[in-house]
């Protein structure tokens, strides 16, 4: 099995910090054998789309990672991936995306009502309102939505504690076992995501309780990422 980071975004991404290039080179020197560079690409409800997310950016992205590819040859693989954010709410836009030869696809939740999650506030109030509808948005994306894995599974609660709320993770055991019981029966897997080690709630995303109901409901098929930005942060905890 290589050494490999599955979850890495270069300046493609709107929120990337470095160039492909960069975030490659980091690879090399950290020992990775192969990385996935699953650049942004968000899916909103009602018809809205994105004037950054369109053809052009995935053209770039493909232009970008033959030269990387080529650049790299015999010291690093380089595979296509995309962080297809909220797939099952405009399935058209996810169909066009997909057509296109990615070797991975990490399915992912990052909106409520078509807003960030890290723009909205998290109180005692709302939170748990909040973290119900995230969770039933990654239950609606598991049954429906296009993915190989799916994405930090349980991301909310990295929110929770940027606003200093508890996120209480025993309320969500129900509905996190139907998300993984949709996610085995699809054939498909999920994502170990290392971004929140050293920082925010310093475990992966799932946690080790998840994966465990993970394995004990028969799920097999995992992938590493570290959800890396900068070129520090390439094969983190991998």
């Amino acid at each position: 099995m290589k050494i490999s980071d599955y979850h890495v975004h270069s300046s493609i991404s709107p929120d990337g910090k470095a160039s492909m290039q960069e975030m490659c080179e980091a690879a090399v020197e950290k020992g990775l054998e192969k990385v996935v560079f699953t650049e942004h690409y968000e899916c909103y409800r009602l018809g809205v789309r994105s004037k950054y997310f369109n053809r052009e950016y995935l053209e770039r992205y493909f232009k970008e990672l033959e030269k990387n590819r080529e650049r790299f040859a015999g010291k690093l693989e380089i595979g296509a991936g995309i962080e297809l954010g909220q797939p099952h709410l405009d399935m058209q836009e996810a169909l066009m995306v997909t057509s296109y030869p990615f070797d991975y696809i990490l399915g992912s939740v990052h909106k409520l009502g078509n807003v960030d999650l890290g723009w909205i506030r998290f109180t005692e109030n709302n939170r748990l309102t909040l973290t119900e509808t995230y969770f039933r948005e990654v239950e609606a994306l598991s049954a429906e939505g296009i993915y190989d894995c799916i994405g930090h599974l349980d991301y909310v609660k990295k929110h929770c504690a940027r606003c200093g709320v508890p996120y209480e993770k025993e309320r969500y055991q129900g509905i996190i076992e139907r998300i993984l019981r949709n996610v085995i029966a699809r054939g498909k897997g999920i994502e170990i995501n290392t971004s929140c080690i050293g920082s925010g709630p310093d475990e992966t995303m799932p946690d080790t309780e998840v994966l465990q109901m993970y394995k004990d409901l028969g799920g097999t098929i995992v992938t590493f990422g570290s959800d890396a930005h900068v070129p520090e942060r390439v094969g983190y905890m991998v």
